[in-house]
């Protein structure tokens, strides 16, 4: 947010920052201008407000000094973090270069099942023989859990009619 003179210049109203500090710094003056009337009572109009103004100028050299501070202390931080992050970015293209050779050696390496050759360890045909088989099994096991939690007593076996098998019907059903 800028500002001129306590007007915005994004929205062209009031500046509430250049408020609060003009706030601040009237309070300042006010407390200033207490302390010097408590600590020096009976002092003259114009040594009052040689004293006050030599206060204030203290303080904005002090005010000073501790932006100069914190600014060099933001540009320290500044550059440790500019450090880190140039350090990131080294570490992470290293990483990626190593990932890189080592799918470079993976992918020359022959297939398990059939030994053909810069298949990354596994031909496609073999890839997807384990894929139908790993499928194969685990229908297996849901079917065998489906039938484990669904009967908690073995189901009756139908009698088998001694007609033809297309006119069969159940007798019982299972429960």
């Amino acid at each position: 947010m800028r500002c001129d003179d306590g007007i915005r210049l994004d929205t062209g109203g009031d500046c509430a920052n250049c408020g609060n500090v003009i706030h601040i710094r009237r309070a300042r003056r006010v407390r200033i201008a207490a302390d010097i009337d408590r600590e020096l009572p009976g002092i003259g109009q114009g040594e009052r407000r040689q004293v006050l103004e030599d206060r204030l100028r203290e303080h904005a050299a002090a005010e000073a000094e501790d932006f100069v501070w914190r600014r060099e202390q933001a540009l320290a931080e500044q550059a440790r973090r500019d450090e880190a992050r140039a350090a990131a970015r080294k570490r992470a293209e290293r990483e990626r270069q190593a990932e890189a050779a080592a799918e470079a050696v993976r992918q020359a390496l022959p297939c398990e099942g059939c030994g053909q050759q810069r298949s990354a360890g596994l031909c496609e045909t073999c890839g997807l023989r384990r894929r139908t088989e790993a499928a194969i099994t685990e229908a297996g096991l849901v079917a065998a859990t489906w039938a484990a939690e669904t009967w908690t007593t073995p189901p009756t076996l139908p009698r088998w009619p001694r007609t033809s098998a297309r006119r069969w019907k159940p007798t019982s059903t299972p429960p």
